[in-house]
């Protein structure tokens, strides 16, 4: 077992959290979420509240349950994240739990606790090796991300 696999398992059946930045508040439904051959054992949805500081869109979580991981996760987690990035009309991403805060939103220091992006209308990228998010180019293309977050859901001027 891997170090992802670990920390999507640590509290028994697999979680999967997959989150969404974007325009649209309608969430996919659960249904939705069964592709590549994979289904989800449970499906949650959650709206986070909205931003402290006022910025961004509209952000929610879905946590995938599977009991099995003995499956090759990374083709259904790309489709996930670009039925999820086009649902959301923004971004999607896949983050271990207890990651997201609004400050570190694909920053340097959260890099690797990211382990899968799609932007809008992109090329969905779901990483199932510790050592890519360990590594220098994994960083670089998380900032790629929030550089493309920041153009898509600017902050909103404080008065």
């Amino acid at each position: 077992m891997n170090d992802i696999e670990e920390a999507i398992s640590w509290s028994g059946p697999a979680v999967i959290a997959l989150f969404t930045l974007g325009a649209s508040d309608s969430a996919l439904p659960a249904g939705e979420l069964e592709m590549a051959g994979m289904k989800p054992d449970e499906v949650e949805i959650f709206r986070l509240g909205p931003d402290p500081e006022g910025h961004r869109g509209v952000i929610q979580e879905y946590d995938l349950t599977f009991e099995d991981i003995s499956h090759d996760f990374a083709p259904y987690l790309r489709e996930c994240l670009r039925k999820a990035s086009t649902e959301a009309k923004g971004i999607a991403w896949l983050a271990f739990e207890g990651s997201f805060h609004y400050d570190h939103l694909f920053t340097q220091d959260i890099a690797d606790k990211i382990y899968g992006y799609c932007v809008l209308d992109g090329t969905p990228v779901a990483i199932w090796d510790d050592a890519i998010l360990k590594s220098d180019r994994w960083k670089h293309e998380i900032a790629e991300v929030r550089a493309s977050m920041e153009r898509a859901f600017p902050m909103r001027q404080k008065d």
